[in-house]
């Protein structure tokens, strides 16, 4: 009141007029002072609503950004299903970012470097493919020291070891038996993870007849690693689960095993839609019958 006074008395004393733009307020105003309260109250609403606003954006920012391992997950497995690879780099430098140590988070950020691996080599990009192999290394010698009872570890490692043949296959004599001991350790520390026999299948799916490929054995352990998967309950983002289904289906075409090849990719496109990438992993050759 007694600011307002002040002001009342000074445009009194003085006869200023109020300000053009409040001239209807004052003129349904009783007198000056109660024109200057209904401004300074606006006035300090307007602030104290600029000063919240600025207090709760960065709260709001920060919680808007803030992506979990379920979003990952999921962006990974909508852009594969989708046949559209090209995200995925930009998601797992996402990941890195956070500087997560936590366990989950770094074998999840493996697992995305692993399938990126593996498309890369599929449309002969090889030195994308070396890039992230050579990162996955730092990722896996600091992972399994800390954790070397860890199976899905032990199963990337002897993926990786197959990813470095692949890079240069002269040196198969020396990480053949690496990549092997680590698919063996993964199922000896837990037979009822089913990376270890993905891997495995793997091994024996990619690798030459002369060198010990076997593709129908590779279907056996394939099979019982989608026995273990489907034995839980399937997250419904997990690209895993549909890369190995991806691997039956090539194994079933490959070896001639036509029927349950067509009943098992209708299956897949029941859950995953079109697939419009499918023929293109499998192979058109074996798919059209040729």
């Amino acid at each position: 009141m007694i600011i307002c006074s002040f002001v009342c008395e000074t445009h009194e004393n003085q006869n200023i007029k109020p300000h053009r733009h409040i001239e209807h307020i004052r003129k349904n105003t009783t007198n000056l002072c109660e024109l200057r309260v209904y401004v300074v109250k606006n006035i300090n609403m307007k602030y104290n609503l600029l000063l919240l606003t600025l207090m709760i954006l960065p709260v709001l920012a920060a919680t808007a950004q803030k992506k979990d391992l379920a979003y990952y997950q999921c962006a990974f497995f909508e852009s594969y299903r989708a046949g559209n690879m090209s995200p995925w780099p930009a998601l797992i430098d996402e990941m890195e970012k956070e500087k997560s140590t936590d366990v989950v988070w770094q074998t999840e950020i493996l697992k995305a470097m692993y399938g990126l691996v593996g498309y890369e080599f599929g449309i002969h990009n090889i030195e994308m493919a070396r890039t992230y192999v050579d990162k996955a290394d730092v990722y896996l010698d600091n992972l399994l020291e800390k954790y070397p009872r860890n199976a899905q570890l032990h199963s990337l490692a002897g993926a990786f070891y197959g990813y470095k043949i692949a890079l240069a296959f002269y040196k198969a004599p020396f990480l053949g038996p690496k990549s092997m001991y680590h698919m063996d350790k993964a199922i000896e520390l837990d037979p009822a993870e089913p990376m270890g026999y993905i891997e495995k299948g793997n091994s024996l799916q990619y690798r030459p007849a002369v060198f010990g490929g076997d593709k129908l054995e590779a279907l056996k352990f394939y099979r019982k690693a989608l026995a273990l998967i489907e034995a839980k309950p399937v997250s419904k983002c997990d690209w895993q689960h549909m890369l190995l289904r991806a691997f039956i289906l090539k194994n079933l075409y490959e070896t001639n095993q036509t029927a349950e090849a067509e009943a098992f990719l209708a299956a897949m496109q029941k859950d995953y839609g079109s697939m419009v990438w499918i023929k293109k992993f499998v192979g058109a050759e074996f798919m059209d019958g040729k």
